[in-house]
């Protein structure tokens, strides 16, 4: 009786550990307003390249007019200079996510570099200012 009952123990013990084992949370069990603050740490660049595409919950987010109207597609000084990396990310912001977005945005400021790519490629019906 006394073995069956250490048993018994242990196997609670097992079921609690497994049970607090299987607590892990994951980013998309977050509600849409923490992650809208966690968005917002990132900079526009940063956020477009990286979340657009994802899942359709983080395109809702991150592609909501109130958040992408001004879009801010200026490099960081510590990230400014002409590599693949930089290439690559703007190009796939150019390329993937300004064609979903185009008649939302109603400013953009960009490098005067940038200029012609971004507005030679996709008419902007709703910009109303732009800025190097």
């Amino acid at each position: 009786m006394e073995n069956e009952i250490d048993h018994n123990k242990k196997y609670q013990l097992d079921m609690n550990m497994n049970t607090l084992n299987n607590n892990d949370i994951n980013i998309l069990d977050l509600p849409d307003e923490l992650l809208l603050c966690i968005f917002n740490k990132l900079h526009t660049i940063e956020m477009l390249y990286s979340l657009v595409n994802v899942n359709q919950r983080f395109d809702r987010l991150v592609l909501d007019p109130f958040y992408i109207h001004h879009l801010d597609l200026t490099v960081k000084p510590l990230l400014y200079h002409n590599s693949p990396v930089n290439n690559q990310i703007f190009d796939r912001i150019r390329t993937q996510v300004l064609p979903r977005i185009h008649h939302k945005v109603n400013k953009f400021t960009v490098e005067p570099l940038s200029m012609e790519c971004i507005l030679g490629t996709i008419d902007y019906s709703e910009l109303n200012s732009f800025s190097p």
